[in-house]
C-alpha cells in the first residue's frame, strides 16, 4: 500500500524558462526549434502533446542540458541548465532498470553514484520512496519478477530519491494497459500533490494530458514550437470517474483534439 505523503517529503519545484531557443541536428538541413520559449512555474503540471516528430523529447533533452541549442538561454531557477542538474530528474518511457540488482537497490543507484549518505542511509531513502510508490514488500524482488506498472512505480521512485524539483517525464506509461495507466495517472497526482515537484510530462494521448495537467501545450511541425496553449481549469483533488464526467472534460478533449488535427493537416499539406 503507498505510503502518505509526510510534511517533511515536501519540497518546492523548480521554475524552468526557454528563451528565443533555436535548436537543429547537424547532420538535418530544418530547425526543430527557432525562437521558442516557454516558461513552467515552480510545482506547476505541464503536459505536452504532439504528432511524433515534432520535438517532444527533443525539447525533454534539451531541457535535461544533454543537448544544447545554437541560441538562446535555457535556465532552472535562473541558472543555466548543464546535464545532470542537480534539480532535475528523468523518468523514461522504459523504466531502464538494472536486471541484476534489486528493486531496492536500482532506488539506490543514483544515491549511491552520488555519494549521498552512508550505505544505510541510501538504503532507508531507497525504501521510504519504495513506501511511497507502494512497492515496500517488493524491495528485495528482482525486477524481472514486478508487471510492467511496478517496473515503472520503481523507475519513479530512483528518480524521485535524489529529491528533483524538475521532474521530465517522457510518455512513461505509454507501453501500460488502459487500467494500469489509469492507476499510474493518480498515483502521480498523489505524488505530485504532496511533494510540490515541478513536472514537465510528454504524452501522445489527450485524455491524459487533461487528466494530469494545470496546462497543455500543443506542438507543431519543426520549427513551428507551440501552436497551442491550454489552461485545464478542473478542480483539484482529480479523480478518474468525477472529473472525467465533468463537462469541461469533454470540451477541453474536443479543444485539443481540433488543435492536433490542425498539426496533422499542416503535416499532410507539407509532405
Amino acid at each position: 500500500m503507498a505510503s502518505p505523503i509526510t510534511p517533511r517529503q515536501v519540497s518546492s519545484g523548480a521554475a524552468f524558462s526557454v528563451d528565443r531557443m533555436a535548436f537543429a541536428y547537424p547532420e538535418s538541413l530544418r530547425a526543430v526549434f527557432e525562437r521558442f520559449s516557454l516558461k513552467a512555474r515552480p510545482g506547476e503540471f505541464l503536459a505536452i502533446l504532439g504528432p511524433s516528430g515534432c520535438g517532444k523529447s527533443t525539447l525533454l533533452n534539451l531541457l535535461s542540458g544533454f543537448l544544447r541549442p545554437q541560441s538562446g538561454h535555457i535556465t532552472i531557477d535562473g541558472v543555466p541548465v548543464v546535464p545532470e542538474h542537480p534539480v532535475l530528474g528523468y523518468v523514461f518511457q522504459s523504466p531502464n532498470l538494472f536486471p541484476w540488482l534489486s528493486v531496492l537497490e536500482n532506488v539506490r543507484f543514483g544515491l549511491r553514484m552520488n555519494r549521498r549518505g552512508s550505505a544505510q542511509e541510501q538504503r532507508d531513502v531507497a525504501l521510504n520512496f519504495l513506501r511511497l510508490v507502494g512497492l515496500e514488500e517488493q524491495a528485495h524482488e528482482p525486477p524481472h519478477r514486478l508487471s510492467g506498472g511496478q517496473r515503472q512505480r520503481v523507475a519513479l521512485a530512483r528518480s524521485l530519491a535524489l529529491e528533483p524539483r524538475l521532474l521530465l517525464m517522457d510518455e512513461p506509461f505509454a507501453a501500460l494497459d488502459a487500467l494500469t495507466r489509469a492507476s499510474l495517472n493518480d498515483e502521480l497526482l498523489r505524488i505530485w500533490s504532496g511533494l510540490g515537484k515541478t513536472i514537465l510530462f510528454i504524452t501522445h494521448d489527450i485524455d491524459e494530458a487533461i487528466y494530469l495537467a494545470d496546462r497543455v501545450l500543443v506542438l507543431g511541425l519543426p520549427p513551428t514550437g507551440i501552436t497551442a496553449e491550454v489552461a485545464i481549469d478542473l478542480p483539484r483533488p482529480r479523480n478518474q470517474r468525477g472529473t472525467r464526467a465533468n463537462p469541461l472534460f469533454a470540451q477541453l478533449r474536443e479543444q485539443l483534439s481540433e488543435e492536433i488535427a490542425k498539426v496533422m493537416t499542416s503535416n499532410q499539406r507539407v509532405s
